[in-house]
């Protein structure tokens, strides 16, 4: 019985413990079973076997330990090796099958290896192409059509499992590439998930199919909501519409501050095809009515301001207001409250204007004495002494003629208006005579301090300055209201009367002196007539009041006829600079031109080209008659000559010694042999030698020649040019 009992025992650990391997020695007895009994863990939960295609990316393996269990990986080994916390990851570059092992330790020691079986996929080129919904293929309005392609050189079958509109799931097998799913309403879809049940490697893919509603789409038909006021009671949103469609609406609860809209979502089982509605609601805030043009104070006994039944606000609030008339009989403030009518989003707190009822005051602004003309105006100010503020019409016074000037308060202060009147007085003009002009530097009359007509006051500058032009202002004195005068006095500078003194010829007839200079100036003269035999001064003196000085002239007497010869002498021959000097016989002022030249004061002429001239001697004064002298000859050569047959300047000659007779001329080349011999009153050298030209080139002659007497010879070279 009590082995029995140690039996029945040991079964019931068994089934309790039917997850872990009980050891028993087989040289223990059952009775020393409780003692003999060793737990051990059992080997973790893995899933096998892993189907995995070639040269896919695989994860590292996975394995359920138990709790508080450790996993042990041992790779590919079944028994033995060394075992790590690492999980392996499967290679997929070849085909075939590799088995994983894995143990756990739970503390109570290792349990046994559980095995997972890897097998490596070949991809053979399966798939599934163009997996669609197509409307076109369905047979019935209450079906959807899914298609699909495949490879046609691989066999193909398809397990698929489809739910409708989230129903229950159907599942099944197809050989075909299209699958039709029957009894989807209007409006619900079907969703069809599809993997290939030949080729592992092939990806399944899930596509939904909707019916179209079509004509079958219903809208839902609440009604819209009318603005409601901040605060008041909001409508409530019901689950049904008037044309009963159910639903839920978001936001469920509308808002009574603030303004948005609300979207009713019917049910998408019952009414697939009903489409949303939305609801906008518009929360109008509170408005505190306003008012203008309510004045706050109103004259006594003035026209009342009328208390408008409409405030200032868009839109506007309307009501009446209590009292409902403004009396402007009572003095002192009186509160008027404005009560909006019902239906209308206005604040509880009631508006109230205060409307003060003044007593009438009159403005209290001096009078104006009157002032003089064109002096500084008093200024009148916006504020009366008793404090009334307004404006002046005009606003500044006048200052050169008498007006009235009204003061008009302004608004709300219940004052009246106050004119001033103002008188201009008109200033009185000094009537000094104008001054004649004056001659420079001659006695000016004194300014007056005391006009005619009896005003007095000062001058500037006090007195009148006889040297210069200018203007001198008569100030009246200050308490006269009288004008400024001025006076413009004008200075004219004394003119000398402009005679030029002048020549006489001695024993011709005198000139008469002028009695009016050139420039106008009237007067004598003293001595009156002029002596023609005797040099002097002629003083000339100006009648009174033209403002002219005295002027002297004088009168030269030049003796006549004393020009009555002159000589004269030029340069010896050939020189560089040929000059002829010119002299008078006679002392005087002469002047002289050569040939018809510009006349000159120097008696010299030079740089004379050569050959015959004549000379002209004028006296200056016109006492003498002019002399001409001609055949004055300058003796010089030409530098060059161009024989071309042009007949011009085709021969060389001397000319200018074609008198004298005896004058020879040898023409030598550069080495010093003679070319010719001429006569300077000959033809001259046309620069052939034998008949024959000579070349472009200097050539040297020498000229025999008497001058003055005296036999000469010179030397010298010139140029033929061809």
């Amino acid at each position: 019985m009590k082995n029995s009992i140690r039996l029945f025992a040991s079964l019931f650990i068994i089934i309790f413990l039917s997850s872990s391997i009980i050891h028993v020695h087989a040289s223990v007895s059952f009775s020393d079973l409780k003692e003999r009994i060793y737990l051990i863990a059992p080997p973790p939960t893995v899933n096998t076997p892993i189907n995995l295609c070639q040269n896919s990316t695989a994860s590292p393996l996975t394995a359920t330990s138990s709790p508080g269990g450790t996993l042990i990986w041992y790779g590919t080994n079944a028994i033995g090796g060394v075992g790590s916390a690492s999980a392996p990851t499967p290679s997929t570059t070849t085909v075939g099958q590799t088995k994983y092992y894995v143990s756990q330790n739970d503390g109570t020691g290792e349990s046994t290896r559980a095995e997972i079986v890897v097998n490596v996929v070949a991809d053979n080129g399966a798939a599934i192409l163009s997996f669609r919904c197509d409307p076109t293929q369905a047979t019935t309005t209450t079906s959807v059509f899914f298609d699909w392609a495949n490879n046609p050189l691989i066999s193909n079958t398809y397990n698929y499992s489809y739910t409708i509109n989230g129903g229950p799931t159907v599942s099944g097998t197809t050989g075909v590439s299209h699958q039709e799913v029957f009894g989807v309403s209007p409006g619900e879809s079907a969703t069809l998930t599809l993997s290939s049940a030949t080729h592992p490697c092939v990806p399944p893919q899930t596509l939904t199919c909707t019916v179209p509603c079509g004509a079958s789409t219903i809208t839902p038909n609440f009604p819209t909501i009318a603005p409601i006021c901040f605060g008041s009671v909001a409508p409530i949103l019901g689950p049904t519409s008037p044309n009963n469609i159910t639903g839920t609406w978001l936001p469920a609860v509308i808002s009574n501050t603030t303004s948005g809209s609300y979207v009713f979502t019917p049910n998408p089982v019952l009414f697939p095809c009903a489409t949303t509605q939305t609801l906008n609601v518009t929360v109008t805030p509170l408005i505190t009515p306003t008012f203008s043009g309510i004045p706050a104070t109103v004259c006594q006994n003035a026209i009342a301001p009328v208390l408008p039944s409409n405030s200032n606000n868009v839109p506007s609030i309307s009501g009446t207001w209590s009292p409902a008339t403004v009396d402007t009989s009572i003095l002192g403030p009186v509160t008027y409250t404005f009560t909006s009518n019902p239906g209308q989003c206005t604040s509880v707190t009631p508006t109230m204007v205060t409307i003060t009822i003044v007593q009438n005051v009159t403005p209290d602004f001096a009078s104006i004495a009157p002032f003089c003309s064109g002096t500084t105006a008093p200024i009148l100010t916006s504020t009366s002494p008793n404090g009334i503020v307004g404006s002046w019409m005009p606003a500044t016074i006048d200052n050169t003629t008498s007006g009235s000037y009204v003061f008009t308060p302004n608004p709300n202060q219940c004052a009246s208006s106050q004119t001033l009147n103002v008188s201009i007085i008109q200033k009185a003009t000094p009537d000094f005579q104008p001054i004649s002009p004056i001659c420079t530097g001659t006695a000016t009359p004194v300014l007056n301090n005391t006009a005619p007509n009896g005003i007095t006051g000062t001058w500037s500058p006090a007195t009148i300055d006889n040297t210069a032009s200018g203007s001198y202002v008569f100030t009246p004195n200050s308490n006269q209201c009288a004008n400024t005068q001025t006076l413009n006095v004008v200075i004219t500078a004394v003119i000398n009367p402009g005679f030029a003194s002048f020549s006489v010829c001695s024993g011709s007839i005198p000139p008469t002196l002028n009695q009016t200079s050139p420039n106008g100036i009237t007067g004598t003269w003293s001595p009156g007539i002029v002596d023609n035999m005797t040099s002097a001064s002629y003083d000339f003196i100006p009648d009174p009041n033209q403002c002219a000085s005295a002027q002297t002239i004088d009168v030269t007497v030049i003796p006549s006829n004393t020009l009555v010869d002159f000589t004269w002498t030029v340069t010896e021959a050939f020189a560089e600079n040929q000059v002829i000097t010119i002299s008078a016989t006679a002392a005087g002022n002469y002047s002289y031109m050569l040939d018809s030249g510009p006349l000159q004061d120097s008696p010299i002429f030079e740089y004379v080209s050569s050959g015959y001239h004549s000379v002209t001697v004028i006296d200056q004064g016109g006492c003498s008659n002019p002399i001409t002298k001609s055949n004055i000859l300058v003796i010089n050569y030409s530098k060059y000559f161009t024989p071309n047959g042009d007949s011009y300047n085709d021969t060389w000659n001397i000319a200018e010694l074609q008198d004298e007779l005896g004058s020879k001329i040898f023409i030598f080349d550069r080495y010093g042999k003679l070319l010719k011999e001429i006569r300077p009153n000959g033809n001259g050298w046309d620069g052939n030698y034998n008949g024959q030209p000579m070349p472009s080139n200097d050539y040297w002659f020498v000229v025999e020649y008497t001058e003055q007497n005296i036999s000469k010879k010179f030397k010298s070279h010139f140029s033929l040019k061809r």
